[in-house]
């Protein structure tokens, strides 16, 4: 009876360890499974364009610095919303992000142009400007990259008393170069501007 007993442990005791063997074999490679996995997911970066008639998704491998025409035209479109379309509220924060995407040089170029007058125009007598791009060409054949573009920009006036301010439109351009950077938080399109240039309108001509 005893031997019975023994033998019976010793058979259950058997089939335990080699169930607990095999789910230990099985959770090793479900991690392993799942951990290449996450690691290839990382390694992807999508970056999704949105235009006013379609959706375009374009896709870097990580450590990859080439952008595409489509990046640098919507990462050109959006500088320029942060550089001249402003309300009182907004005016001091654009002026800051627009200044972290550029280099120095350009950056003090830029903000030399937003001086206490223009301030005075949002601060005091509550303008709100919008922008809008006429034209943009981009040369993706140098490095850096090059944009041109001509905007105008829309200057309103919210009249708050008896003086009223004649609403007014501005156009002008910019030539900038682009250097691709790698991307962060800050920074999701990885660009930044160098060699900015305030161009005249360009001529109908």
């Amino acid at each position: 009876m005893i031997f019975d007993n023994a033998r019976y442990l010793s058979l259950l005791i058997k089939r335990v360890y080699k169930t607990l063997l095999f789910a230990l074999l099985l959770m090793s490679f479900l991690v392993l499974f799942f951990a290449k996995k996450w690691h290839d997911a990382i390694k992807i970066d999508n970056v999704y364009l949105i235009a006013p008639d379609q959706t375009l998704t374009a896709n870097r491998t990580d450590g990859s610095l080439v952008r595409s025409e489509y990046e640098i035209m919507a990462f050109a479109k959006m500088f320029l919303e942060k550089a001249f379309a402003h309300n009182e509220y907004s005016w001091e924060e654009n002026l800051a992000e627009v200044s972290d995407l550029m280099d120095k040089e350009s950056a003090y170029l830029f903000l030399s142009k937003m001086d206490e007058n223009i301030e005075a125009l949002y601060k005091e007598r509550n303008a709100i400007s919008t922008v809008t791009l006429k034209e943009i060409e981009v040369n993706t054949e140098t490095q850096p990259y090059e944009v041109l573009l001509y905007y105008i920009t829309s200057l309103n006036f919210s009249s708050l008393g008896d003086v009223v301010y004649e609403d007014a439109e501005v156009e002008g351009g910019m030539y900038f170069q682009i250097q691709p950077l790698m991307r962060c938080y800050k920074n999701p399109y990885g660009m930044q501007v160098k060699k900015l240039k305030f161009l005249q309108k360009r001529s109908e001509n």
